[in-house]
């Protein structure tokens, strides 16, 4: 098997758990098992129940460490209330609620059990300032349970026309990049670098994983932190362009160093192979963990996939259909992860002017003629 179709067969491993927000055990039983498999990976959860996924190559600093973040939830139903054939449902998550149109299929689950208890169909939504909070649903077949959830009615993972398609890509895609780039440094054993995956909690009802990873020290301080997420394709930030750098969100721009160590990792991936496609764009489509991280004095940026029909919204809605992400998309999201986090001098590589910067320079003094030696530098204070 190449590594293309391993890389999927991480991706249908952990697109085929069911989730919803507070109710992540499935896809995170699924991270540990498969990090428990593998020599020279340690795994862990924190008290907020994040997993923890640490490679630590010999010699590397475990005090900075690159942690690569994605989240294990998506916007999705609690049951609040069966009677009859009526479940009373409460949404989590963020979705217009004039895609949740009547009759749209939904699955309902128990917790810790991956297959689904029954099926139905959406009878009314429930709206608050235009965004789904709620809905009624009829149960047509097997039943939905008080304390369990729902999600709609999709197949977990197809590969269809070049893409990956499923009830929820956003955001088991990215934890499906963030283990495959730990599966190729606890294959390749690298000296030198150390990099943790950390999968949160809840993210889709405000960032409550990161939040309590942060407040617990389960991320050190001076850690590097980078956000995988599937994030809106856009016009000018399109599926098949290629894995997108993500210079920022709606909310923050990310740190320019970090971005910086990324387009560097990018350069050396496409010297390599000049089929490989990245993109560099601000992403404001929404907001990611990265400027959570950002804001609470994290060295943080982001790498994100070109999703289509974001949180189930059809992209020609309304109404609701599977996500998508390119398959190219994704192995590219693979191997620039992974070149960075197999690559330490990348991350440090930036205390030198870039060429085109020195150019410049060069040109400066030489068009403009000014002989006087420069100024010392202002100190630091």
């Amino acid at each position: 098997m190449d590594r293309r179709e391993t890389w999927l067969a991480v991706a249908e491993g952990l697109l085929s758990q069911p989730t919803a927000p507070l109710l992540e055990e499935l896809p995170a039983a699924a991270v540990l098992a498969f990090a428990e498999a593998r020599p020279g990976l340690s795994t862990g959860r924190d008290a907020a129940g994040n997993v923890v996924v640490r490679y630590e190559g010999e010699g590397a600093d475990l005090e900075r460490p690159l942690v690569l973040v994605a989240h294990l939830d998506h916007p999705g139903f609690a049951v609040r209330d069966v009677a009859g054939d009526t479940a009373t449902l409460e949404f989590r998550g963020g979705l217009a609620a004039a895609d949740a149109v009547p009759g749209s299929p939904v699955q309902f689950f128990r917790p810790g059990c991956a297959d689904a208890i029954g099926h139905g169909e959406l009878v009314a939504a429930e709206a608050h300032e235009r965004r789904l909070k709620g809905a009624t649903a009829r149960v047509v077949e097997g039943a939905a349970e008080p304390g369990g959830f729902a999600m709609w009615r999709f197949p977990g993972f197809a590969v269809d026309d070049d893409r990956i398609s499923g009830r929820v890509c956003d955001d088991l895609l990215g934890a499906a990049v963030v283990l495959c780039a730990l599966d190729e440094l606890a294959r390749r054993r690298p000296a030198g670098t150390a990099v943790w995956g950390l999968f949160t909690r809840a993210e889709e009802i405000g960032f409550l994983g990161a939040l309590e990873a942060i407040r617990l020290r389960t991320v050190p301080p001076r850690s590097r932190v980078l956000s995988l997420e599937c994030s809106k394709a856009l016009a000018d930030a399109p599926q098949g362009g290629g894995v997108i750098v993500r210079v920022g969100d709606r909310t923050s721009i990310f740190d320019p160093g970090l971005t910086a160590a990324l387009v560097r990792a990018a350069g050396e991936v496409a010297g390599a192979d000049p089929a490989f496609r990245w993109q560099r764009k601000l992403m404001d489509g929404g907001t990611c963990e990265a400027s959570v991280f950002c804001a609470c004095g994290y060295q943080a940026s982001g790498l994100a996939l070109p999703l289509g029909n974001y949180h189930n919204g059809l992209d020609r809605g309304p109404g609701i259909g599977p996500e998508h992400v390119r398959v190219d998309d994704y192995v590219a999201g693979v191997r620039l992860a992974t070149e960075l986090a197999r690559s330490p001098h990348l991350l440090d590589g930036g205390d030198e002017p870039p060429a085109w910067l020195r150019r410049h320079q060069d040109r400066a003094r030489a068009e403009l003629g000014a002989g006087a030696p420069a100024p010392p530098a202002a100190e630091k204070v």
